[in-house]
């Protein structure tokens, strides 16, 4: 349920920073496909990989800045919100290692001593 929670919170924050009309239309929908992406890893438990999209987000947005594609006040307050994520991901439980399946049982060989063949199979050297 945290994870839900801390979720839904990067999502309020980042939406309302990466979206509006002072934004180019083009880069305004990257932007939010960005947060969408950072959600679901976050709500699936991945912070890892919500922490990569962060990263991206913000290299996007420093990009256009220095492009002079976005102003710096709307950079300045999508750069402030994603630090906030960043400390909301901080939050979230590391998920578990995957436990690895155990080995499938090893038959024993030389079990079946009533058949008389059971060296059949094994080479003599030169036969």
């Amino acid at each position: 349920m945290r994870r839900v929670t801390i979720a839904l919170g990067l999502v309020a924050v980042l939406t309302s920073s990466c979206g509006g009309n002072d934004l180019p239309t083009e880069l305004a929908a990257t932007l939010q496909d960005q947060v969408a992406l950072i959600r679901h890893d976050a709500e699936a438990g991945r912070p890892g990989y919500a922490r990569n999209h962060l990263h991206e987000l913000v290299s996007m947005v420093t990009s256009q800045l220095d492009r002079g594609l976005i102003d710096e006040q709307r950079a300045t307050e999508i750069l402030e919100s994603a630090d906030a994520v960043a400390t909301q991901l901080s939050l979230l439980p590391r998920p578990s290692p995957a436990e690895s399946p155990s080995p499938p049982p090893v038959e024993e060989k030389g079990k079946d001593k009533g058949k008389g063949d059971g060296h059949k199979d094994k080479g003599h050297g030169n036969d």
